[in-house]
Protein backbone atom coordinates (compact mmCIF):
# COMPACT_ATOMS: atom_id res chain seq x y z
CA UNK A 1 0.00 0.00 0.00
CA UNK A 2 2.81 2.23 1.01
CA UNK A 3 4.34 2.24 -2.98
CA UNK A 4 0.96 3.45 -3.82
CA UNK A 5 1.46 6.80 -2.22
CA UNK A 6 3.11 8.46 -4.53
CA UNK A 7 0.14 8.24 -6.90
CA UNK A 8 -2.01 9.63 -4.75
CA UNK A 9 0.01 12.39 -4.39
CA UNK A 10 0.19 12.82 -8.13
CA UNK A 11 -3.61 12.49 -8.28
CA UNK A 12 -3.97 15.52 -6.03
CA UNK A 13 -1.76 17.55 -8.20
CA UNK A 14 -3.54 16.61 -11.31
CA UNK A 15 -6.68 17.44 -9.49
CA UNK A 16 -5.43 21.03 -8.49
CA UNK A 17 -3.78 21.57 -12.01
CA UNK A 18 -7.26 21.41 -13.55
CA UNK A 19 -9.37 22.82 -10.15
CA UNK A 20 -7.67 26.32 -10.81
CA UNK A 21 -8.37 25.99 -14.68
CA UNK A 22 -11.93 25.64 -14.65
CA UNK A 23 -14.82 27.97 -15.95
CA UNK A 24 -18.08 28.38 -15.31
CA UNK A 25 -20.28 25.71 -14.10
CA UNK A 26 -22.73 23.89 -15.67
CA UNK A 27 -26.16 25.54 -15.76
CA UNK A 28 -28.68 22.45 -15.75
CA UNK A 29 -26.86 20.34 -13.71
CA UNK A 30 -27.12 19.47 -9.94
CA UNK A 31 -23.97 20.41 -7.66
CA UNK A 32 -24.90 18.26 -4.61
CA UNK A 33 -26.81 14.86 -4.93
CA UNK A 34 -29.77 15.35 -4.69
CA UNK A 35 -33.37 14.09 -6.58
CA UNK A 36 -32.26 15.96 -9.67
CA UNK A 37 -28.58 14.31 -9.92
CA UNK A 38 -30.46 10.95 -9.36
CA UNK A 39 -33.05 11.35 -11.79
CA UNK A 40 -30.21 11.94 -14.36
CA UNK A 41 -29.02 8.30 -14.05
CA UNK A 42 -32.56 7.60 -15.76
CA UNK A 43 -32.05 9.83 -17.99
CA UNK A 44 -28.12 8.95 -18.85
CA UNK A 45 -28.97 5.05 -18.88
CA UNK A 46 -32.03 5.79 -21.25
CA UNK A 47 -29.73 7.81 -23.19
CA UNK A 48 -26.81 5.01 -23.69
CA UNK A 49 -29.52 2.08 -23.96
CA UNK A 50 -32.20 4.04 -27.26
CA UNK A 51 -29.03 6.06 -28.59
CA UNK A 52 -29.23 3.62 -31.73
CA UNK A 53 -32.82 5.00 -32.34
CA UNK A 54 -31.16 8.34 -32.99
CA UNK A 55 -27.66 6.95 -35.14
CA UNK A 56 -27.70 8.40 -38.38
CA UNK A 57 -25.66 6.80 -41.64
CA UNK A 58 -21.86 7.63 -40.11
CA UNK A 59 -22.73 6.34 -36.30
CA UNK A 60 -23.97 3.17 -38.31
CA UNK A 61 -21.03 2.89 -39.95
CA UNK A 62 -18.63 3.65 -36.74
CA UNK A 63 -21.08 0.84 -34.66
CA UNK A 64 -20.46 -1.57 -37.81
CA UNK A 65 -16.68 -0.72 -37.46
CA UNK A 66 -16.48 -1.33 -33.70
CA UNK A 67 -18.09 -4.84 -34.38
CA UNK A 68 -16.18 -5.85 -36.79
CA UNK A 69 -13.06 -5.23 -34.92
CA UNK A 70 -14.09 -7.02 -32.06
CA UNK A 71 -15.22 -9.74 -34.48
CA UNK A 72 -11.17 -9.96 -35.85
CA UNK A 73 -9.84 -9.46 -32.59
CA UNK A 74 -11.87 -12.71 -30.94
CA UNK A 75 -10.67 -14.73 -34.01
CA UNK A 76 -6.91 -13.70 -32.64
CA UNK A 77 -7.90 -14.34 -28.92
CA UNK A 78 -5.81 -17.33 -28.17
CA UNK A 79 -2.80 -15.68 -30.46
CA UNK A 80 -3.13 -12.47 -28.32
CA UNK A 81 -2.96 -13.84 -24.86
CA UNK A 82 0.05 -16.16 -25.63
CA UNK A 83 1.89 -12.95 -26.64
CA UNK A 84 1.21 -11.10 -23.39
CA UNK A 85 1.92 -14.19 -21.24
CA UNK A 86 5.42 -14.62 -23.32
CA UNK A 87 6.29 -11.29 -22.82
CA UNK A 88 6.02 -10.81 -18.92
CA UNK A 89 9.00 -8.54 -16.33
CA UNK A 90 9.75 -7.08 -13.22
CA UNK A 91 8.35 -3.65 -14.56
CA UNK A 92 5.38 -4.71 -16.25
CA UNK A 93 4.48 -6.32 -13.01
CA UNK A 94 5.00 -3.39 -11.07
CA UNK A 95 2.79 -1.06 -13.18
CA UNK A 96 0.28 -3.53 -13.36
CA UNK A 97 0.10 -3.84 -9.38
CA UNK A 98 0.52 -0.46 -8.21
CA UNK A 99 -0.64 1.51 -11.45
CA UNK A 100 -3.34 0.00 -13.55
CA UNK A 101 -4.77 -2.10 -11.61
CA UNK A 102 -5.76 0.06 -9.06
CA UNK A 103 -7.29 2.57 -11.66
CA UNK A 104 -9.37 -0.09 -13.15
CA UNK A 105 -10.87 -0.99 -9.87
CA UNK A 106 -11.51 2.21 -9.24
CA UNK A 107 -9.15 2.99 -5.93
CA UNK A 108 -7.03 5.57 -7.83
CA UNK A 109 -10.67 7.36 -9.59
CA UNK A 110 -12.26 7.24 -6.00
CA UNK A 111 -9.63 9.87 -4.54
CA UNK A 112 -9.31 11.83 -7.84
CA UNK A 113 -13.32 12.19 -7.59
CA UNK A 114 -13.52 12.57 -3.87
CA UNK A 115 -10.57 15.45 -4.29
CA UNK A 116 -12.72 16.91 -6.60
CA UNK A 117 -15.50 17.25 -4.57
CA UNK A 118 -14.27 17.89 -1.36
CA UNK A 119 -12.70 21.08 -2.91
CA UNK A 120 -15.83 21.68 -4.67
CA UNK A 121 -17.32 21.77 -0.69
CA UNK A 122 -14.57 24.06 0.67
CA UNK A 123 -14.12 26.82 -2.45
CA UNK A 124 -17.73 26.58 -2.64
CA UNK A 125 -16.98 25.62 -6.85
CA UNK A 126 -20.07 24.51 -8.11
CA UNK A 127 -18.62 23.20 -10.98
CA UNK A 128 -16.10 20.93 -9.15
CA UNK A 129 -18.64 19.61 -7.79
CA UNK A 130 -20.67 19.36 -10.74
CA UNK A 131 -18.10 16.87 -12.42
CA UNK A 132 -17.19 14.84 -9.59
CA UNK A 133 -20.91 13.95 -9.65
CA UNK A 134 -20.58 13.67 -13.84
CA UNK A 135 -18.08 11.34 -13.08
CA UNK A 136 -19.40 9.23 -10.52
CA UNK A 137 -22.42 8.96 -13.02
CA UNK A 138 -19.77 7.52 -14.99
CA UNK A 139 -18.64 5.06 -12.68
CA UNK A 140 -21.61 3.82 -11.76
CA UNK A 141 -23.55 3.38 -15.14
CA UNK A 142 -20.38 1.71 -16.47
CA UNK A 143 -20.33 -0.51 -13.32
CA UNK A 144 -23.71 -1.59 -13.77
CA UNK A 145 -23.94 -2.04 -17.15
CA UNK A 146 -21.09 -4.28 -17.64
CA UNK A 147 -22.60 -6.63 -14.74
CA UNK A 148 -25.53 -7.08 -16.56
CA UNK A 149 -23.12 -8.39 -19.47
CA UNK A 150 -21.24 -10.52 -17.51
CA UNK A 151 -24.49 -11.73 -16.68
CA UNK A 152 -26.14 -12.70 -19.80
CA UNK A 153 -22.80 -14.13 -21.53
CA UNK A 154 -20.75 -15.65 -18.55
CA UNK A 155 -17.89 -15.75 -20.93
CA UNK A 156 -14.73 -17.95 -19.20
CA UNK A 157 -11.85 -16.41 -18.03
CA UNK A 158 -8.83 -17.05 -19.44
CA UNK A 159 -7.38 -18.71 -16.25
CA UNK A 160 -10.83 -20.73 -15.30
CA UNK A 161 -10.12 -23.67 -17.96
CA UNK A 162 -6.64 -25.93 -18.91
CA UNK A 163 -6.02 -25.35 -21.00
CA UNK A 164 -7.40 -21.66 -21.80
CA UNK A 165 -10.96 -21.92 -23.88
CA UNK A 166 -11.50 -18.69 -25.65
CA UNK A 167 -14.64 -20.00 -27.13
CA UNK A 168 -16.52 -21.03 -23.38
CA UNK A 169 -19.94 -18.95 -23.07
CA UNK A 170 -22.06 -20.45 -20.80
CA UNK A 171 -25.01 -17.80 -21.73
CA UNK A 172 -27.38 -16.40 -19.08
CA UNK A 173 -28.35 -17.94 -15.52
CA UNK A 174 -24.86 -19.32 -14.76
CA UNK A 175 -23.90 -17.93 -10.94
CA UNK A 176 -21.60 -15.74 -10.68
CA UNK A 177 -18.49 -17.83 -11.34
CA UNK A 178 -17.76 -17.11 -15.30
CA UNK A 179 -18.02 -13.26 -15.91
CA UNK A 180 -14.73 -12.24 -18.45
CA UNK A 181 -16.99 -10.29 -21.08
CA UNK A 182 -16.75 -7.70 -21.19
CA UNK A 183 -13.97 -5.98 -19.15
CA UNK A 184 -15.24 -3.98 -16.20
CA UNK A 185 -12.45 -2.50 -15.33
CA UNK A 186 -11.57 -1.06 -18.97
CA UNK A 187 -15.50 0.09 -19.11
CA UNK A 188 -15.00 2.23 -15.87
CA UNK A 189 -11.59 3.48 -17.40
CA UNK A 190 -12.44 4.72 -20.81
CA UNK A 191 -15.69 5.90 -19.25
CA UNK A 192 -13.88 8.09 -16.96
CA UNK A 193 -11.71 8.90 -19.95
CA UNK A 194 -14.00 9.69 -22.70
CA UNK A 195 -15.82 11.47 -19.62
CA UNK A 196 -13.25 13.82 -18.47
CA UNK A 197 -11.45 14.46 -21.90
CA UNK A 198 -14.86 15.72 -22.90
CA UNK A 199 -14.93 18.16 -20.02
CA UNK A 200 -11.65 19.64 -20.37
CA UNK A 201 -11.58 19.17 -24.28
CA UNK A 202 -9.73 22.75 -24.67
CA UNK A 203 -6.92 20.80 -22.49
CA UNK A 204 -5.15 18.20 -24.62
CA UNK A 205 -2.92 17.35 -21.70
CA UNK A 206 -6.09 15.61 -19.96
CA UNK A 207 -6.74 13.76 -23.01
CA UNK A 208 -3.43 12.17 -23.74
CA UNK A 209 -3.40 11.23 -20.11
CA UNK A 210 -6.93 10.23 -19.59
CA UNK A 211 -6.77 8.15 -22.33
CA UNK A 212 -3.01 6.68 -21.13
CA UNK A 213 -4.36 5.46 -18.08
CA UNK A 214 -7.12 3.99 -19.76
CA UNK A 215 -5.18 2.06 -22.67
CA UNK A 216 -2.57 0.82 -19.60
CA UNK A 217 -5.63 -0.55 -18.14
CA UNK A 218 -6.94 -2.73 -20.74
CA UNK A 219 -3.19 -4.08 -21.66
CA UNK A 220 -2.90 -4.71 -17.70
CA UNK A 221 -6.06 -6.74 -18.02
CA UNK A 222 -4.16 -8.87 -20.66
CA UNK A 223 -1.05 -8.44 -19.36
CA UNK A 224 -2.70 -10.12 -15.89
CA UNK A 225 -4.52 -12.79 -17.76
CA UNK A 226 -7.73 -11.66 -16.44
CA UNK A 227 -9.51 -10.78 -19.78
CA UNK A 228 -9.45 -12.04 -23.45
CA UNK A 229 -8.39 -9.42 -25.93
CA UNK A 230 -11.83 -9.29 -27.41
CA UNK A 231 -13.71 -8.59 -23.48
CA UNK A 232 -11.29 -5.34 -23.65
CA UNK A 233 -12.14 -3.98 -26.65
CA UNK A 234 -15.55 -4.30 -26.22
CA UNK A 235 -14.94 -2.54 -22.95
CA UNK A 236 -13.25 0.15 -23.91
CA UNK A 237 -15.79 0.82 -26.95
CA UNK A 238 -18.98 0.79 -24.64
CA UNK A 239 -17.13 2.70 -21.67
CA UNK A 240 -16.23 5.30 -24.35
CA UNK A 241 -19.96 5.81 -25.38
CA UNK A 242 -21.36 5.56 -21.64
CA UNK A 243 -18.85 8.83 -21.05
CA UNK A 244 -20.19 10.80 -23.38
CA UNK A 245 -23.72 10.21 -23.00
CA UNK A 246 -23.00 10.97 -19.18
CA UNK A 247 -21.10 14.19 -20.13
CA UNK A 248 -24.13 15.08 -22.45
CA UNK A 249 -26.42 14.85 -19.51
CA UNK A 250 -24.31 16.90 -17.53
CA UNK A 251 -23.29 19.45 -19.95
CA UNK A 252 -27.25 20.15 -22.00
CA UNK A 253 -26.03 22.75 -24.22
CA UNK A 254 -23.76 20.75 -26.48
CA UNK A 255 -24.55 17.76 -28.88
CA UNK A 256 -22.22 15.30 -30.00
CA UNK A 257 -22.25 13.06 -33.34
CA UNK A 258 -19.55 10.06 -33.12
CA UNK A 259 -18.76 8.96 -37.20
CA UNK A 260 -16.04 8.34 -39.63
CA UNK A 261 -14.18 11.25 -41.45
CA UNK A 262 -13.77 12.07 -44.62
CA UNK A 263 -10.25 11.36 -44.16
CA UNK A 264 -10.84 7.93 -42.13
CA UNK A 265 -10.65 7.02 -38.54
CA UNK A 266 -13.19 8.25 -35.84
CA UNK A 267 -14.36 11.96 -35.63
CA UNK A 268 -16.65 13.58 -33.10
CA UNK A 269 -18.18 16.67 -34.02
CA UNK A 270 -19.84 18.94 -30.82
CA UNK A 271 -22.63 20.84 -32.24
CA UNK A 272 -24.17 23.85 -29.97
CA UNK A 273 -27.92 24.43 -29.50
Amino acid sequence: MQLKTPFVILLVILVQSTIFCQSNSFPNYSYKPDKQYFKSYLEASKRVVTSPARWNKNQWITAGSVLAGGIVIYAFDDEIRTFFQNNQSTTGDFTSKYVFEPWGSGLYPAVLIGSYYVYGLAAKNKRSRQIALGATQAFVISGISVEILKHLTHRHRPYQDIPANSRMWEGPFKGFEYTSFPSGHTITAFSLASFFSSVYKEKMWVSILSYSLASGVALQRLYDDKHWASDVFIGAALGFAIGKSVYYIVNKNSNFTIGISNYGGISMVYHIK
